[in-house]
């Protein structure tokens, strides 16, 4: 029961810290949680929000999520709902493939792979305002051990 706790509490100042920019300004809006321990429970999903000011431009929505040697999943099934001001939400499944015959995807920075996700190559967005995240594992384990970090990017398409 203490570790829930110190693990809520971790995943509560990550959260709190998250970097956040809103999107209209030609900036892209990264908002990433880093798992305290390294260990993604399941029932933690990031819960996070969004601006969107400009809904004449067009987006790239992203996830990443980042692994550290050692993860044992070849992939993880992810659930992504995105609610719009105005309370419609847009639920979106995507698998992240982590490794492929044993050898880890992505970029890597020492022990850390990185794998990045596009959920929609052009976006638009169709009112302003505060949109909400919502992304959770859907794997069948509780904790997913070895997970580094999870990411939710929203970019601006230049055209």
């Amino acid at each position: 029961m203490r570790r829930n706790r110190v693990w809520f509490l971790g995943l509560a100042v990550c959260v709190i810290a998250l970097f956040s920019v809103s999107c209209g300004g030609g900036k892209p809006t990264e908002i990433k949680v880093v798992f305290p321990s390294h260990v993604w429970n399941r029932f933690m999903p990031m819960d996070a929000k969004f601006e969107v000011t400009n809904v004449k431009k067009t987006y790239e929505v992203a996830v990443r999520l980042s692994v550290i040697k050692g993860f044992e999943l070849d992939y993880v099934p992810i659930e992504m709902v995105i609610t719009a001001p105005d309370g419609q939400e847009n639920i979106i499944n995507r698998t992240f493939a982590v490794k492929k015959d044993g050898n880890y995807l992505g970029k890597a920075y020492g022990d850390v792979w990185t794998t990045e996700v596009i959920i929609y190559p052009d976006k638009q967005f169709t009112q302003a305002g505060t949109y909400s995240v919502y992304i959770e594992n859907r794997t069948q384990y509780y904790e997913l051990l070895n997970t580094e970090s999870l990411a939710f990017i929203v970019r601006p398409v230049k055209k």
